[in-house]
């Protein structure tokens, strides 16, 4: 088989969209699938720009699928993955799937700001994949974006949930936690919680220090470390540093991803603060690596309390939420992080995951 996929970003160039197609490629190969990668970095195929699309955002991500549109060798493909795809026009592949990762009609509905962007954004989003309804096969990375394209007007028959995967391999348990501790810098004898991923407003950093804030209350033992870079960074320090808080809470800046199988090991803990996310990587990552977590109380992530993987909580209710996260604080954190390295492994290896794309290409007709 020969496939095309097409990826505004591709790693090492990226976040959750480069991640997921490089890793399914890759086992897709070893599979012996032909792969070409289109995307504003290539490898194979380079169309668009990577600076637009940062600087400019949907801008970029339009002037992107408007040179995916032109490409003339789309026959000499057996199937084509599209990954969030937005054409500004028609789409130029009579069949294909589309992979939907995450949906501006759910970023519009949580309020994220600038509210007129969004919304624009949102009826962009729609038309496009409107246009693509019929003969696009669809998949979701969570049931809330698969309820967003029903929304939207696609045919919920058409839509298949896949869930993102994990390198299990590379993201496993540590064996000697102390040492990399000292390593970073980090005291042996805290409790770690972790914080990995854009320090942006959808992860509410800000909201995220203040609820530890009170946590730190009870645990007095309680590390926050924050590794990643973002627009919200300066915002966040600042307010640690009005809560009186910098010596409990630990900033990394940006992260070479090389290094983050190592973040993971080191800590106790993983939390995300999250009010909105597609099927967030680093979730998965963590839960490999043997680490319970606690998330927000939105549909994604929900699956962490289903499954007895940690907590739960409500973070527009600090209080509670504080009182929650401290108490699971103290229960046993070792027999959750067993739990939640089972359940990676069985679910969302990347091996499972590819295995279920590549089933999907082969019904694409011919």
């Amino acid at each position: 088989m020969k496939l095309l996929i097409c990826a505004s970003e591709y790693y090492p160039h990226g976040f959750g969209i480069a991640n997921v197609a490089h890793h399914v490629v890759e086992r897709l190969r070893v599979r012996g699938v032909s792969c070409t990668v289109c995307s504003p970095t290539g490898p194979e195929i380079r169309v668009g720009s990577g600076r637009l699309v940062r600087q400019f955002a949907i801008g970029g991500l339009l002037h992107y699928w408007h040179g995916v549109s032109r490409l003339c060798r789309t026959g000499t493909f057996d199937a084509v993955w599209l990954h969030n795809p937005l054409f500004p026009g028609s789409s130029p592949f009579p069949h294909a799937v589309a992979t939907i990762h995450s949906t501006y009609r759910n970023k519009f509905r949580f309020g994220m700001s600038p509210a007129p962007y969004f919304r624009m954004a949102s009826w962009i989003e729609q038309r496009s994949l409107s246009r693509l309804a019929g003969r696009t096969r669809f998949t979701a990375v969570s049931g809330s974006v698969a309820a967003d394209l029903a929304e939207i007007g696609i045919e919920p028959t058409g839509i298949e949930l896949v869930p993102n995967g994990v390198d299990t391999s590379v993201f496993s348990p540590a064996e000697d936690r102390a040492s990399l501790r000292r390593e970073w810098g980090i005291p042996v004898d805290r409790t770690i919680l972790l914080s990995l991923g854009r320090v942006s407003e959808a992860k509410q950093p800000v909201r995220l220090v203040e609820v530890f804030a009170r946590v730190h209350e009870t645990v007095p033992e309680a590390l926050l470390v924050i590794a990643g870079g973002g627009d919200q960074l300066d915002q966040t320090r600042a307010r640690v540093e009005a809560l009186g808080l910098s010596g409990h809470v630990r900033f990394l800046g940006p992260v070479d991803y090389r290094q983050v199988p190592d973040l993971y090991r080191l800590a106790d803990c993983y939390i995300m603060a999250s009010r909105s996310e597609g099927s967030p990587l680093s979730l998965l990552e963590a839960l490999s690596s043997g680490l319970p977590a606690v998330v927000s109380a939105i549909p994604p992530l929900q699956f962490v309390g289903d499954e007895g993987l940690g907590r739960v909580v409500e973070f527009s209710e600090p209080e509670s939420a504080a009182t929650q996260i401290a108490d699971h604080l103290r229960t046993d954190l070792v027999s959750q992080g067993n739990r939640a390295r089972r359940f990676v492994a069985e679910y969302h290896d990347w091996s499972v995951i590819a295995d279920r794309y590549l089933a999907l290409f082969e019904e694409l007709p011919a």
